[in-house]
């Protein structure tokens, strides 16, 4: 995840949500891809900002970014798909422990 992890800690929270808002709307059908696409209109991030990620507008740093413009009003961002490769990847592994593991039969018993 090159390009993600280059990301200010605010940018990738921005990925994540615009990602689970990705899946809420269109969720990959069953042994279909994720579908995740690196390009989205401006009216599309501002639609997803709003309504995912507690904000009015698509944020200034894929906006105003010139190297992020693909065309008239669309703009790149290969952070989300990374992510959805990456999280694609862990969703067959263990969740990590959050600390509120219960350990129920701690004795050991000698024979």
């Amino acid at each position: 995840m090159q390009n993600y992890n280059v990301l200010k800690p605010k940018q990738q929270e921005y990925i994540q949500r615009f990602y689970i808002g990705l899946m809420t709307e269109h969720p990959p059908s069953e042994g279909e891809d994720h579908g995740v696409e690196s390009e989205y209109t401006r009216a599309f991030l501002r639609y997803m900002s709003s309504k995912y990620c507690d904000m009015e507008w698509a944020p200034a740093w894929i906006v105003k970014d010139k190297s992020r413009q693909v065309g008239v009003g669309i703009y790149s961002l290969p952070e989300v798909v990374e992510f959805a490769d990456h999280a694609a990847t862990k969703q067959d592994e263990l969740p990590a422990d959050d600390g509120e593991t219960i350990i129920i039969g701690t004795e050991t018993v000698s024979a």
